[in-house]
């Protein structure tokens, strides 16, 4: 079947600038000959663009053309974890564009500068990818208030009550024995898990407050220098959220680093995509 797309691909190559491939030049011209003078000339072109077609097809680097331009094309990163999430992740990250939406506006009305519109898009990005980091560790933990974690400290509890009886077998008590360190791994990871989700917690809280906040001080500030002014924390706030990721790299170690060009809208409702090559964040 491969072959098969593959000779069909070659007989419908064409160079560059050619509106018509070459090899139904060819095709049409034996076609004529065969008419005109010999039929023989039919089956010599036959020949001929078979030939040419199994060449081009044979070759390596066209065969790696064809798979190429029939892969699909990648996708989003960022909409590859907003689809990591929960409903309720995805509405606290809509909501939290929302914000920075409106904070835009205020700032292109205000004139400040790409670099403090392009930081808002950056914190929607952090927020994005501690919603996923959160969503991953969230599932190791299997429910609220650390129920998995109370269950797996009652197998423990029971398993060790077992090997403190005297006569267990030998063999029973070592396989018990390797069960409880076993679960005291599982209990290890879902501490853990309980930490990592505390932790992520409080940081999109200080993204949502410091969203809020400037777009507040914006608003009651009637002098452009004065928002301009009022923005300023955000590019702080961003170094040390920078240094905090750094910090916490075994939580992020499976995503992208944030980028210095960010995303816009991930809401499938409200995202807009960029016109004219502008960049998201500049224009909206």
């Amino acid at each position: 079947m491969r072959w098969a797309k593959y000779l069909w691909r070659a007989l419908n190559a064409r160079p560059f600038g050619m509106p018509i491939p070459p090899l139904w030049f060819g095709i049409a011209a034996f076609a004529l000959l065969g008419h005109f003078l010999n039929p023989a000339f039919y089956l010599i072109g036959g020949g001929v663009t078979a030939l040419c077609a199994g060449l081009i097809a044979s070759n390596r680097r066209f065969q790696n053309s064809v798979d190429a331009a029939d892969m699909e094309p990648g996708e989003d990163p960022q909409i590859a974890l907003l689809k990591r999430l929960d409903e309720e992740s995805r509405a606290r990250q809509a909501k939290l564009e929302q914000q920075c939406r409106e904070l835009q506006r205020v700032l292109e009305g205000a004139n400040a500068g790409h670099e403090h519109i392009q930081g808002v898009w950056q914190l929607a990005q952090l927020h994005l990818r501690l919603l996923a980091a959160r969503s991953a560790a969230d599932a190791v933990v299997s429910g609220r208030d650390g129920e998995a974690g109370k269950q797996l400290a009652v197998q423990a509890a029971v398993l060790n009550k077992r090997m403190a009886q005297p006569d267990i077998d030998q063999e029973l008590r070592e396989a018990l024995d390797d069960q409880s360190k076993l679960l005291e791994k599982r209990l290890a990871v879902q501490t853990e898990a309980h930490r990592r989700v505390q932790l992520v917690d409080a940081e999109l809280d200080r993204i949502r407050e410091q969203i809020a906040l400037i777009r507040e001080e914006a608003l009651l500030t009637s002098d452009p220098a004065g928002i301009r002014r009022s923005v300023d924390s955000l590019a702080a706030f961003l170094n040390e959220s920078g240094r905090w990721l750094q910090d916490q790299e075994e939580i992020f170690g499976g995503l992208d680093p944030l980028s210095s060009d960010p995303f816009g809208p991930t809401s499938p409702d409200t995202q807009q995509r960029p016109r004219n090559g502008s960049r998201m964040g500049e224009s909206q």
